[in-house]
């Protein structure tokens, strides 16, 4: 079972609704919306799309969008790319005019007047590079010293340069208000420099009136490493943006700053994504090279919670494949991930991160199946996530925005249950919930985690390890619901004598008119005749009473006084009080 999440970039590649649902079928868990490209009614589109898309398929697949943040981009070419050749000159434009291959305009002017003569302008990750050899009132005049083909909107990087930028663009600021409107799930904040570009966009959010989204803090500039914990500290996550780190800081650095980022995003309990040129080659070949295999399962090792696909899924040739492909990959990484916890030495004082680590450290040595965690924030969750413990998490929640929220953290799997009022009932649901969708079956050992009392978001105060009762008896079910009483098999109801003190589990061959009286006391019904329209599942359905029937030799197998519990969402029947 894979447990590290595939972020996956929606573009004009995969931006109808069926591709969307093929992306989602191969693996994608978060769907990532690039504001540097297209334009409002582009991201509108492509959000709905997804959310069209996820609610076919029915999974929480959470919608990431990615702002142009301070960046500095070159304009359009109406007429396709342009081939800059070394040693030619080539004019950057204060305005944003089109561009040809005399020049073309930028979407900051400011870069006219901060580029000094001689410093060198790398576009496109630095595959191009041009130096400035004249700056004049409307434009710098540049030489190009490594060549190649220019096309629309290339970012610019100068690296050692802090260009006074805000930290959203216009179109960020329009974008957000649209992604809170159509409640999206994360904020990707390109070039965060200082924890105060995160309290910045933080506080636009709030200025709106809306609770803010949770904010990925794009790590892709030197002076963000240089303000690296500060940033973590205002986080909801992190970004290990390779391709404009690689611009900004010598390429060697970039392998360490990735184990440096992803260690403080798992210590602080934060979601990391590993991003860019992940398997770059797949934009046009249907395989990766065994390079781009390696640095996914390297990065999967380092602790990343997801990895993310830029240009393979938006504009490649081969959007599934690429999301399949790393779908396999991380499968098989995470095969060979091992618990943590204890390696990293992570110690805290609150008892939610300490019931927690508990909880994955039990699961490892009782070698249990899962751990479920019943969750109003997701919380609790997200601290299991970090331990990497060796079975799935299943988060288990009535709030589908928490759902999706979880769908970016390592080995969690989110699924929607039913709220229930007290521990007992909670746990039973989320059992019965887990074994519907194959996470867990009877026999299988389970850890379980939750706040009590019951329905206070930040509690998480209890574990519990249990066994998944095997089922004793087989029927069909009606009502829904659990109940635990002892057995009272009554054969004649004219005969039947006074009912126990207790509560009781009526146990019948079948039922007619002079049973009703037995019913209407009873937790719950256990009939040996079958059939839905049978009078005891009309009146069991009628009296809101758990009832089985079709059960075979019943009224043989159980003997009064015996302690049962009825599980009429299945249909089972359990000998004592297990959780099932």
């Amino acid at each position: 079972m894979r447990r590290t999440k595939i972020v996956a970039t929606i573009g004009p590649a995969c931006d109808q609704p069926a591709a969307i649902r093929r992306l989602i079928e191969a693996g994608m868990d978060v769907a990532r919306i690039n504001l540097s490209h297209g334009s409002p009614a582009d991201h509108r589109a492509h959000v709905q799309a997804v959310k069209a898309a996820r609610e076919d398929v029915g999974r929480p697949v959470a919608i990431m969008l990615d702002t142009q943040g301070p960046e500095v981009r070159v304009g359009a070419f109406p007429d396709g790319p342009v081939q800059l050749r070394p040693g030619q000159r080539f004019l950057l434009w204060r305005d944003n005019r089109p561009g040809n291959a005399e020049g073309v305009g930028v979407s900051w002017p400011g870069l006219v007047d901060t580029t000094e003569v001689g410093q060198v302008l790398l576009l496109d990750d630095g595959n191009l590079s041009l130096r400035c050899i004249e700056r004049t009132p409307d434009a710098l005049v540049t030489e190009v010293e490594v060549g190649g083909p220019l096309s629309t909107r290339k970012k610019i990087s100068c690296p050692g340069s802090h260009w006074p930028l805000a930290p959203l663009s216009p179109v960020d600021e329009e974008a957000i208000l649209m992604g809170l409107e159509e409640e999206v799930d994360y904020l990707a904040v390109s070039f965060v420099r200082t924890a105060e570009d995160v309290i910045q966009v933080r506080r636009f959010m709030e200025q709106q009136g809306a609770t803010p989204l949770p904010i990925i803090a794009k790590i892709e500039s030197a002076l963000a490493v240089e303000n690296l914990e500060a940033i973590v500290t205002v986080s909801d996550g992190l970004m290990v943006a390779r391709g404009d780190l690689g611009v900004e800081l010598p390429v060697e650095e970039v392998p360490w700053l990735q184990k440096r980022i992803i260690r403080l995003a798992n210590q602080a309990g934060l979601p990391v994504i590993t991003a860019t040129q992940m398997l770059e080659s797949m934009i046009s070949r249907p395989r990766p090279t065994r390079a781009e295999a390696s640095d996914v399962a390297n990065a999967i090792w380092d602790g990343t919670d997801a990895v993310m696909l830029s240009a393979e899924t938006a504009s490649g040739q081969y959007p599934v494949e690429a999301v399949e492909m790393m779908a396999h990959l991380a499968d098989q990484a995470d095969q060979r991930t091992q618990p943590h916890c204890q390696e990293r030495g992570w110690a805290s004082s609150q008892i939610s991160d300490a019931v927690s680590r508990a909880s994955a450290e039990a699961a490892d040595e009782l070698g249990a199946s899962a751990i479920l965690t019943a969750t109003h924030s997701g919380y609790t969750a997200t601290m299991v996530s970090r331990c990497r413990p060796a079975v799935p998490v299943v988060a288990l929640s009535a709030f589908p925005a928490v759902l999706r929220k979880l769908a970016l953290y390592w080995g969690v799997m989110p699924v929607f249950m039913e709220p229930r009022d007290n521990t007992d009932d909670m746990m039973a649901e989320a059992v019965n919930t887990a074994m519907r969708h194959g996470f867990v079956k009877p026999g299988d050992r389970v850890v379980f985690t939750a706040g009590v009392p019951v329905g206070r978001p930040g509690t998480t105060n209890m574990m519990r390890v249990e066994t998944i009762a095997e089922p004793f008896l087989r029927g069909q079910g009606i009502g829904g619901r659990t109940a635990s009483g002892q057995v009272w098999v009554v054969l004649d109801a004219d005969k039947a004598g006074l009912a126990p003190d207790a509560p009781y589990v009526l146990v019948v061959r079948r039922t007619d008119a002079a049973y009703v009286p037995l019913m209407e006391h009873a937790a719950a019904v256990v009939v040996e005749q079958g059939g839905l329209t049978s009078h005891a599942a009309v009146v069991g359905l009628t009296l809101g009473i758990p009832t089985v029937v079709g059960v075979e030799g019943a009224t043989d197998r159980l003997r009064s006084g015996d302690l049962i519990t009825v599980d009429s969402n299945r249909g089972l029947v359990f000998l004592g009080r297990p959780n099932v």
